[in-house]
């Protein structure tokens, strides 16, 4: 009984270790610049890591769309005025939280960010907390809907025009 406690707590502090490593990893205030020629650098590592295989590479297409409109938002507004200092202070307020949009989008879409949940496997009905990072989630759910649709297309035949038989 004693062993199965102390592996239990052993257990409990390594998820506990391992998933503030991960959490470290993300990166939370991705945009921070302050002059046009730098956040021109910042829009083109975004850009980059939106694209497959990249950090933010599982982000929806509505929030890619949302990344994009805010990146030329603070593009247009570096450019007019040349710097965050020769701004007004009504603009200042207007990139920050244009800023402050956009860090918590990819924050939310990063590979890395950390998600746990504390449910009963199958089996059993003791709950257990399990963590996986958003990267790891989303590769499995595509494995599995692709090992689903291969599946289908195993089982059934469509050599007629008039539609597919199950085998």
């Amino acid at each position: 009984m004693k062993c199965s406690i102390a592996m239990g707590c052993m257990a409990g502090v390594f998820v506990t270790m391992c998933g503030q490593a991960f959490a470290d990893a993300v990166i939370e205030n991705r945009v921070a610049a302050d002059t046009p020629e730098k956040f021109q650098q910042v829009q083109a590592d975004i850009r980059n890591d939106m694209s497959s295989g990249g950090r933010y590479e599982f982000i929806r297409p509505d929030e890619k769309a949302k990344v994009e409109d805010d990146l030329n938002i603070m593009a247009s507004m570096l450019q007019k005025s040349g710097s965050v200092d020769a701004m007004s202070q009504t603009d200042k307020v207007r990139l920050f939280n244009t800023q402050e949009n956009l860090n918590g989008i990819l924050t939310h879409s990063d590979s890395n960010r950390l998600v746990c949940e504390h449910r009963a496997p199958v089996g059993t009905s003791i709950p257990r907390t399990t963590c996986q990072t958003l990267g790891e989630i989303e590769r499995s759910r595509k494995a599995t809907n692709k090992t689903m649709q291969d599946a289908a297309l195993i089982g059934s035949v469509c050599a007629n025009p008039g539609g597919c038989r199950s085998n």
